[in-house]
C-alpha cells in the first residue's frame, strides 16, 4: 500500500486530535509512593494511546500513517525548539550562573557504560553491548555506530535496538525518573531539568512536564535550563562518543572478557 498524502491523511490527523483532546481532558496525574510522587503528564497518555491504536488488531492506525506521523513530529519540534528559545532568551541570568554544570553535566552520560555493560555482559550479549552502551544511542550515536562499524554489525543492531526502545519507552522512563529524583531529593528541580535535556526533544518533554507539574513556580527557569542542556547534549553527543564513550567501552568490554571485533 503506498503511503498516504500527508494533506489527505485524515486517519492520521483525527486521530491525532482526537487523542490529543483525550490526553488533555485526563489531565497530569500523579502516583504517589510513600514520599514519591511521580507525575505522567498527557505526553504520556497520548503515546500510549496511539501507540495501543498502532498495536491493535483494528488497525486503527497504520504504519502507512505512521511514516507521516514522522514528519509531523519535526514540524512539531521544531515549533518546541523555538519555544524553549524564546524561554532560554528570558533567563540568561540564571542560565550564566550555572556556567560550566550545564556543559559538565553532560559527561554523567558515560555513566550508561559502566552501569549498563555489566549487565548486558551477563545477560549474555556481545558485540551488541558497545552499541547499546556506550551512550544514550540517540541519533548522532547511530551515525557513529555506522560509520565505525558498519550497518550490518552486531555493534549496529545494538545500537538500533536501544534508539527504538528509547523513543517508545524513554519519554515514560524520564517522567518517572525525573519524579522520583526531585521527590527523594536527590537532586534540586533546577539540576533535574538539566538532565532532562538528554540530546532527545521527546524525552526532555516529558521529563520537564514531570517537574513542572511538581514545581510550576520554577516553570521557566527549568524550561530554560532543560531546552539549552538539551542543545548542548546534541552538539557534544558525536565528540564526547568519539573521545570518551567509544573508547572506554571497547576498553571495558576487553577487560570484561569480551571478544574481538569478528570474532563474536
Amino acid at each position: 500500500m503506498n503511503k498516504p498524502d500527508l494533506k489527505t491523511d485524515f486517519r492520521l490527523h483525527l486521530s491525532v486530535l482526537i487523542i490529543a483532546i483525550v490526553a488533555e481532558i485526563i489531565g497530569p496525574k500523579t502516583l504517589t509512593v510513600g514520599t514519591i510522587n511521580i507525575v505522567f503528564s498527557p505526553l504520556i497518555w497520548s503515546m500510549l494511546i496511539m501507540f495501543a491504536l498502532y498495536m491493535s488488531p483494528a488497525k486503527i492506525v497504520k504504519k502507512e500513517n505512521a511514516d507521516n506521523a514522522n514528519f509531523m513530529m519535526g514540524v512539531a519540534l521544531a515549533l518546541l525548539i523555538a519555544k524553549l528559545g524564546v524561554t532560554s532568551g528570558s533567563q540568561l541570568e540564571e542560565i550564566k550562573k550555572a556556567g560550566l554544570a550545564l556543559v559538565l553535566q553532560n559527561f554523567g552520560n558515560l555513566g550508561t557504560i559502566i552501569i549498563s555493560l555489566p549487565i548486558a555482559l551477563l545477560l549474555g550479549l556481545k558485540r551488541e553491548s558497545i552499541g547499546m552502551c556506550h551512550a544514550l544511542s540517540r541519533e548522532a550515536n547511530v551515525g557513529l555506530i555506522q560509520d565505525n562499524y558498519g550497518a550490518q554489525s552486531a555493534e549496529f543492531r545494538g545500537v538500533m535496538a536501544v534508539y527504538i526502545i528509547g523513543t517508545i519507552l524513554g519519554p515514560i522512563v524520564m517522567s518517572v525518573v525525573s519524579s522520583i529524583a526531585i521527590s527523594l531529593g536527590v537532586v534540586s528541580p533546577l539540576a533535574a531539568s538539566m538532565g532532562t535535556g538528554a540530546g532527545s526533544a521527546s524525552m526532555m518533554t516529558a521529563g520537564l512536564s514531570a517537574l513542572i507539574a511538581n514545581h510550576p513556580d520554577l516553570e521557566a527557569q527549568m524550561t530554560a535550563f532543560a531546552g539549552l542542556s538539551n542543545l548542548i547534549s546534541s552538539v557534544i553527543a558525536l565528540p564526547l562518543g568519539v573521545f570518551l564513550g567509544l573508547p572506554i567501552t571497547e576498553f571495558l568490554y576487553r577487560k570484561f572478557g569480551g571478544k574481538e571485533r569478528g570474532k563474536n
